[in-house]
């Protein structure tokens, strides 16, 4: 079956069930709202740590200020003392001849250039930051970072189930994939995402092309987990790399087909999301289904290997 045969395939498979895949495909909206939100709350209280207005008088400031004080007693004093009617002399060379008597009071004194005792004030501002405060907020960033982290690593698995059940024609809403996602097999399906994410990091860590083919060949591990209650993680994860052998180059091709569609969620800010996810997912597990359809030879021994039929 080719792609577009696939597509409109998984068309016909979505009629009338949008509205059961409305909630699902909404949860990538939710989860941007709440990482933005979240980083705008963590710089708000980042900036309120940092208190500015705690400025501190240094001790210049306060040098300043009883230096003017002091000056302003000297002047007041001369003020005080020519309004009593004392006259002192301005002398030069300490010569007190009259000759040299320049008869100056205290007016010409004041009127006469002096060097000002008045030193400039200068203010100091500390800035003081609460290392306790930001401590709470990184912890906080932390909590949400990793919490995002794990709905992202989860998210794509609980779309194949919803997937899995709307190709099957059993009825599914949030809630259900939910509960049979999380509560019912919360271990299964999460140590297996986890240790997909982990394995795929490592391989991309030699070079980015081995981590794509390791994503490649785990990509039908939930499909597996779905279609098959008693394979564990591990086993899921080895039978996704066996029937994904061959096949790898044409699921690349067949995911790159949607980025067209993924680029218009980008700019209608998730909205389109609502068409694109579940015509992704559908036609996914149309593409896995073909998969199981020309391997289904793999499973003539399932009781010797374990894997039930499907």
């Amino acid at each position: 079956m080719i792609r577009i045969e696939l597509k409109k395939k998984a068309q016909a498979h979505l009629h009338g069930h949008y509205g059961s895949w409305s909630l699902i495909a909404l949860i990538p909206c939710a989860a941007l709202f709440i990482y933005f939100f979240s980083i705008m709350v963590l710089f708000q209280s980042s900036a309120d740590i940092v208190d500015q207005s705690n400025d501190y008088r240094s001790w210049q400031e306060d040098y300043s200020e009883k230096s003017n004080r002091f000056n302003n007693d000297y002047e007041s004093g001369y003020d005080d003392g020519y309004s009593d009617g004392y006259d002192d002399g301005f002398y030069e060379d300490d010569s007190y001849g009259k000759d040299n008597y320049n008869e100056k009071n205290l007016d010409s004194l004041a009127n006469s250039p002096a060097v000002s005792l008045k030193n400039t004030e200068r203010t100091i501002t500390y800035t003081q930051t609460s290392t306790m405060g930001a401590g709470i907020s990184g912890f906080i960033g932390f909590l949400v970072g990793t919490m995002l982290l794990l709905v992202t690593i989860l998210y794509r698995g609980l779309v194949q189930w919803a997937a899995v059940d709307n190709v099957e024609g059993r009825a599914f809403s949030l809630k259900t994939v939910f509960v049979a996602f999380i509560r019912e097999n919360g271990k299964r399906t999460v140590i297996a995402n986890i240790l997909v994410a982990l394995y795929t990091f490592l391989w991309s860590l030699l070079l980015v092309i081995p981590g794509v083919i390791k994503q490649l060949s785990y990509g039908m591990t939930n499909y597996l987990l779905k279609k098959d209650p008693e394979l564990t993680p591990k086993e899921a994860m080895e039978l996704s790399q066996v029937l994904m052998k061959g096949y790898k180059l044409e699921y690349l091709i067949f995911s790159y087909s949607f980025i067209f569609w993924q680029f218009a969620t980008f700019i209608s800010f998730g909205l389109a999301s609502v068409y694109v996810i579940p015509y992704y997912g559908v036609s996914e597990v149309l593409f896995f289904d073909q998969i199981i359809a020309e391997k289904h030879h793999l499973f003539s021994q399932e009781k010797e290997a374990g894997f039930a039929d499907f």
